[in-house]
C-alpha cells in the first residue's frame, strides 16, 4: 500500500493591514480569562443570593463550594479527552502554514489589552447568561451555580495545559505560531507560523 505524502502547506502572504497573534500566548489569555470569569461568577452568585428573599447562609455556600469542586474534577479530565478531538487550539497546529510578507507586525501591548478586554467582556456575558438561565430553572441553592463555575474553571485548566503544549511544540519544531487578522478587532481563523533562528 502507497504510503501517503504530507503535501508542502501554501505560503500565506501577510499584508500590512494584517496583525500576528502569538498562538500560545492567545491560547494561554483564554484560559486566564475562563478562570477570571469563573471568579466573577463566584461574586455574581454571592450578590444574588444575598440579596434573595432567603438571603445568604453557610449552607448555600458549602453547597457552592462542593458543587463547584465536584464538577471540576469530573469535567477536568472529560473536557481533556473531549476538547482534543477538536475544541483545543494545538488541534490546528497541523494546519498552520508559513508566513510571507516584507512587513509582519505583531500585536501590540495596546491590541492584546483591546481584544482581551473584548473578549473578557463576552465571556462574562455569555456565561453570566448561562447561570441566570440555570438558576431560574432548577432555582437556587448553590447546585446551578457550582455546575457552571466548575466546567468554567475545568475549561480554563484545560486551555492552560494547551498552550503549554504548544509553547513546547514551538520549541521542539522550532516554529512560532501566530493567529493572523485584519486589525482592529479579532485574532482570526488564519493560523500561519515562522521559523525561530538560532
Amino acid at each position: 500500500m502507497a504510503r501517503k505524502t504530507r503535501k508542502t502547506p501554501k505560503a500565506i502572504r501577510i499584508g500590512e493591514r494584517d496583525l500576528l497573534w502569538d498562538y500560545a500566548r492567545l491560547a494561554r489569555m483564554y484560559g486566564i480569562q475562563l478562570l477570571g470569569v469563573s471568579v466573577a461568577l463566584v461574586v455574581v452568585s454571592i450578590i444574588l443570593e444575598a440579596t434573595s428573599e432567603d438571603g445568604w447562609s453557610w449552607w448555600w455556600l458549602g453547597t457552592l463550594v462542593a458543587m463547584t469542586g465536584i464538577t471540576g474534577l469530573i469535567f477536568f479530565p472529560l473536557l481533556r479527552v473531549w476538547l482534543r478531538k477538536g475544541g483545543l487550539p494545538s488541534i490546528r497546529l497541523p494546519d498552520a502554514q508559513p508566513a510571507e510578507g516584507r512587513r509582519m507586525l505583531s500585536a501590540a501591548p495596546g491590541d492584546w489589552r483591546s481584544f482581551a478586554a473584548l473578549v473578557a467582556v463576552l465571556l462574562f456575558i455569555s456565561a453570566g447568561a448561562t447561570l441566570l438561565f440555570l438558576v431560574a430553572v432548577l432555582g437556587r441553592g448553590g447546585t446551578a451555580e457550582g455546575v457552571v463555575i466548575g466546567v468554567l474553571l475545568a475549561w480554563g485548566f484545560v486551555t492552560l495545559e494547551d498552550a503549554r503544549r504548544i509553547a513546547r511544540t514551538q520549541l521542539e519544531e522550532k516554529r512560532t505560531y501566530w493567529a493572523a487578522a485584519r486589525r482592529p478587532w479579532g485574532a482570526g481563523n488564519r493560523l500561519v507560523f515562522t521559523v525561530t533562528r538560532g
